[in-house]
């Protein structure tokens, strides 16, 4: 049987997502601008690559993604500018965006981490999590070792 997802041409896609999705807006803080529309909460899971529980946490208690955009399901009359951009630009937008918040996070702690037995393993990470995704290991365990709560080296080394 053919997969009817793949056979369908990108128009009827749209339709479909135009008539089935949840449609809503994105604006921009900054610039105190609607910036993009989206036809679908699925669509912009694919697209921006954000989390349906981040999504939804921004359109239904009102918070900011990335500490600039706002997710709303109804136009807002605060913002009555426009700058529409294109869905690449909008990607871009975001993905530098993420940068900038991932460097500021207040609570991230920058950890240099020496291995004992090969120096040219040593290197600075900009959170525990950013290392703990390294080594494949537990965040709470590094965290314990990080503020002292346990001694010694990490996995022996």
């Amino acid at each position: 049987m053919i997969n009817l997802i793949a056979a369908m041409s990108e128009e009827a896609r749209n339709k479909i997502r135009k008539m089935r999705g949840k449609a809503f807006y994105i604006y921009d803080n900054l610039s105190k601008s609607l910036i993009f529309m989206f036809d679908s909460k699925q669509f912009a899971y694919n697209k921006i690559n954000i989390d349906h529980r981040t999504l939804d946490d921004c359109l239904y208690n009102g918070n900011l993604y990335l500490d600039r955009f706002l997710f709303t399901l109804e136009p807002l009359l605060e913002f009555s500018f426009e700058s529409l951009v294109s869905l690449d630009k909008l990607t871009n937008l975001i993905i530098d965006q993420r940068y900038k918040f991932k460097s500021n996070q207040p609570a991230s702690k920058i950890i240099y981490v020496e291995n004992k037995y090969n120096s040219l393993l040593n290197k600075q990470f900009n959170s525990i999590s950013e290392f703990a995704k390294t080594v494949k290991g537990d965040r709470s365990t590094i965290r314990d070792y990080v503020n002292g709560k346990k001694t010694g080296l990490y996995r022996g080394q």
